[in-house]
């Protein structure tokens, strides 16, 4: 049986997920002045999960697990952990045509794997930065960052395994949809922390829901 004290309510994801939407329109702002195209992102999925439920939940969601690409960020402050931006096989290349319209125009000696992982990178500074510091601001807090990094294909698993194998840490999953015209890309982020912050955490979301908690 789990502990109450270790779930969030279903009202408390509705206003994660409140805040998190809130987040990502601040991000698709800043993604739209980059690449001059009406953007939108969603969250039409949000869940809590034991932190070692991770690696079998993208092994159920993505079919090729081999070829993804990840962008992790760390941050610090009363809210604290690792957050992972996970991009299914073919959706870095997606991103890469939309923020790079003159791909064509690129000579044959570019490295269009650095290419890829630049732009993931930027997208997930991005993404990451806004969605947490977001949920930061709302809640009170002010959070630091680590530098994001890039992760590819075996570095994911390795990575995620030495992060999730804690029996004290869970994760919130925050599926993302990102609407870029012509372009429907999809993704997974995932916000690792330990269960010592969960206290603060739903007396910080009471406080955001006010008279509604």
């Amino acid at each position: 049986m789990k502990d109450p004290a270790r779930e969030l309510t279903e009202l408390e994801q509705d206003a994660l997920q409140e805040i998190m939407n809130i987040g990502f329109g601040s991000a698709a702002a800043d993604l739209a002045e980059i690449i001059n195209l009406h953007v939108i992102l969603s969250v039409p999925h949000i869940a809590v999960l034991e932190s070692h439920e991770v690696i079998n939940f993208i092994n159920q969601e993505i079919p090729d697990t081999t070829d993804m690409s990840m962008i992790t960020q760390f941050f610090s402050g009363k809210l604290n952990g690792g957050s992972f931006l996970v991009f299914p096989h073919g959706e870095g290349r997606k991103l890469l045509k939309i923020f790079d319209g003159e791909m064509s125009l690129i000579g044959d000696n570019y490295d269009i794997d650095l290419l890829e992982k630049e732009t993931l990178v930027e997208i997930g500074n991005i993404i990451i930065g806004a969605c947490v510091g977001k949920i930061a601001e709302m809640l009170g807090d002010v959070v630091t960052y680590a530098p994001p990094r890039f992760f590819g294909q075996d570095q994911i698993h390795e990575t995620l395994h030495s992060v999730v194998q804690s029996s004290d840490s869970f994760a919130i999953l925050f599926k993302t949809v990102f609407d870029f015209e012509q372009y429907n890309v999809s993704g997974y982020l995932f916000l690792v922390s330990q269960y010592s912050i969960m206290p603060w955490l739903k007396q910080a979301i009471a406080e955001f829901l006010g008279p509604h908690a």
